[in-house]
């Protein structure tokens, strides 16, 4: 199975950010304690190709990078075990890049004539974000009936209670950061645990 295709199937990612390293691996490890198989690692602290190295190496995991914003972090990205780039922007020389190397990528758009030139321009799935500016999940389902063909990533707010209206709406997949941590925001990886299970739970129930 391509990991595109593990994406779709899972639909779930855990969109991990922290202030540092080891605080990043505490959040993805309550993550996967708690079932998800969808880890991105976001280059939004220092060492973050470190995390998505151990990580990488733990078997079951899918393990994709985040902010991923010019061809060095991706090539950092991938040497560190990187399987997917996710991106807010659309870039056409990313794209190229990772299709060089085989990696499938997650651009961001918002409009639809962002979509559609990310989708022309190759991009594996595109991220609408941030979601809840634009609409929430009634945006992706007006999107998706002239674009049935592209597969929608939504982050942005996408939170505990409407993660899988988004699904229904059309969406293949969200990355979720805050249905995770919880209220507090803060890592605790018991916390993250307990809240990736519900997560898990109410995908099951809804879809």
């Amino acid at each position: 199975m391509s990991t595109i295709e593990e994406i779709k199937k899972q639909k779930v990612i855990a969109v991990v950010r922290a202030e540092n390293a080891d605080k990043a691996l505490e959040f993805a490890q309550g993550c996967i304690d708690g079932g998800i198989g969808l880890i991105e690692v976001t280059f939004s602290f220092p060492e973050a190709e470190r995390v998505i190295s151990e990580l990488s190496s733990l078997s079951g995991i899918t393990v994709g990078a985040g902010t991923v914003l010019d061809v060095p972090m991706a090539e950092k990205a991938l040497n560190a075990g990187a399987k997917f780039l996710v991106s807010p922007h659309t870039d056409k020389e990313l794209i190229t890049y990772a299709k060089q190397k085989g990696a499938p990528t997650i651009q961001g758009a918002l409009t639809s004539s962002e979509i559609v030139n990310a989708w022309k321009l190759g991009v594996d799935m595109v991220k609408v974000f941030p979601v809840k500016s634009v609409g929430g999940a009634s945006y992706i389902k007006a999107i998706k009936e002239p674009l049935p063909f592209v597969d929608i990533m939504t982050t942005g707010g996408v939170n505990f209670d409407n993660f899988t209206d988004f699904l229904k709406a059309g969406a293949s997949a969200v990355g979720l950061v805050s249905a995770l941590l919880g209220e507090s925001g803060k890592i605790d990886k018991n916390i993250i645990t307990e809240n990736t299970k519900k997560v898990l739970k109410k995908l099951s129930q809804d879809l």
